[in-house]
């Protein structure tokens, strides 16, 4: 295995060599020129300084009416937390080389200490890294998120690598709470005309409620050693390819693997119609297949999505159909099983609790959202309402009762519109989550927990320091 960690670091390194060459000659030629401290200045003059505080309250209450349980709501997350972010970035000296720096630090406020599930809030930190455990209480702290160089050639291809946030369409993603997941690793991405391309490569990631990378793994982070040989996968990448025509009509497709145990599949058409003030419409298809007995043959989502708006109304409608037979018996939307191992870039989320991906599940969402400028006579403030509904959950095999849950949500939101804190959103969300299935507990199919009242209130003040 080092033979071949080391030919791939050999030919990375080489690409670099190779990609920067052909630049670093030149300024090595003209650096007594009267241009070049003018370029290298660009590396200063271009870079921005910026950052965040951030407010997370939440309560949320889960039924416990399992065997043996008394069928009441009881306190599954409780906490109030708070973080602060700065980050950096660059400009590209002698147009070709820059550098971006962030970090952030969170502290609890609050946190009921005697439920260990506050442990994994994550907007704190549970923990050191993925796998590593934690104690049943969460823990304060810093991390960085982002350490890496970036690199520009000419007006159509950047490149960066280092930790970093990657992204690959339909394929890799990262984890936030307000601050993003980050990767060790490096991605490419070029614009030529109507066509995008990118490839991206990792070894280790952390989400952002862990302070530093792991590696990836075929295991659970609960696992006795999630990082045996057996269990440790070496790397993780991904490449995409996006033509968009001249009519607004997007095509996407995409490959991932995790090497030893998964290939990643995404298809994705999009197309913009001139009815309703702009009919948003996508189909969307994310395929995978493992090579042990995670999933029997290749298990898949299939969503159809569409977004209008109306005078100061805004709409969605969304489908979303999943197959996931084998072990699991759910579709995960990442290269990895452990939930915050890595993550995928999955376009489909209702923020309304459950993922809505048992195996043969069919689910729909259908949500609302209202300017209330004219309402309240005072610009910034908008309010929303949605649901889901979903139905025929499984396990792997298809041998259970098929499975119905249901969410309500409702949202407040009002984003200061001028004076020093312009810009700041405050949102208070709120969702009624139903297990038709409470009876059987939390689990009894692959990833549906029981019924919840959900209460999430948000504070993000964003500032620009240079």
């Amino acid at each position: 295995m080092e033979k071949v960690i080391f030919k791939r670091a050999s030919l990375s390194a080489a690409v670099v060599a190779a990609l920067l060459a052909p630049g670093m000659a030149s300024a090595a030629q003209d650096m007594m020129s009267p241009d070049y401290g003018k370029s290298y200045e660009a590396f200063i003059d271009e870079g921005k300084l910026t950052g965040g505080l951030f407010y997370f309250q939440r309560e949320r209450d889960r039924v416990q009416a399992g065997p043996g349980q008394d069928g009441k709501y009881h306190s599954n997350l409780s906490h109030a937390t708070t973080q602060a972010a700065l980050n950096y970035n660059s400009g590209y000296a002698w147009g070709m080389v820059g550098l971006d720096v962030g970090g952030f630090g969170a502290y609890d406020l609050a946190v009921d200490e005697s439920n260990g599930v506050n442990e994994e809030n994550e907007f704190s930190f549970w923990g050191d890294q993925w796998g590593s455990g934690g104690d049943g209480v969460p823990e304060n702290g810093f991390s960085l998120s982002t350490a890496a160089l970036k690199f520009k050639f000419g007006d159509a291809v950047t490149a960066k690598g280092g930790y970093t946030q990657l992204y690959v369409p339909g394929i890799l993603g990262v984890n936030w709470s307000y601050q993003p997941g980050t990767y060790r690793g490096g991605q490419i991405e070029g614009t030529f005309g109507g066509l995008y391309l990118t490839y991206a490569i990792a070894d280790e990631y952390k989400a952002p409620w862990f302070k530093n990378t792991a590696g990836f793994s075929k295991s659970s982070p609960y696992a006795s050693d999630p990082f045996t040989d057996a269990n440790k996968i070496d790397y993780i990448h991904g490449l995409a390819a996006r033509y968009t025509f001249e009519n607004g009509t997007a095509i996407t497709g995409g490959f991932g693997q995790s090497e030893g145990y998964m290939d990643s599949y995404h298809f994705k058409l999009a197309h913009k119609f001139d009815v309703l003030g702009g009919l948003n419409t996508s189909y969307q298809f994310y395929g995978s297949d493992t090579e042990n007995e995670d999933y029997d043959g290749l298990a898949w989502q299939q969503a159809l999505t569409a977004s209008w708006a109306a005078g100061p109304y805004a709409f969605r409608l969304e489908g979303l159909y999943t197959k996931a037979e084998g072990d699991l018996g759910n579709y995960l939307p990442r290269l990895t099983r452990g939930y915050g191992n890595s993550q995928g870039a999955n376009e489909i989320w209702w923020d309304s609790r459950s993922d809505w991906n048992h195996n043969e599940e069919k689910a729909v969402f259908f949500g609302t959202t209202r300017t209330l400028d004219d309402l309240v006579g005072a610009p910034g403030w908008a309010a929303g309402v949605s649901g889901a509904y979903g139905w025929d959950a499984n396990n792997g095999d298809g041998t259970l009762e098929p499975g119905k849950e249901w969410a309500v949500n409702f949202d407040v939101m009002y984003t200061v519109q001028d004076g020093k804190l312009k810009g700041t959103l405050f949102k208070l969300h709120y969702t009624d989550y139903n297990n038709e299935q409470d009876d059987k507990g939390s689990w009894y199919y692959p990833n549906m927990f029981s019924s919840e009242h959900d209460v999430k209130f948000h504070i993000i003040m964003p500032f620009t320091i240079m």
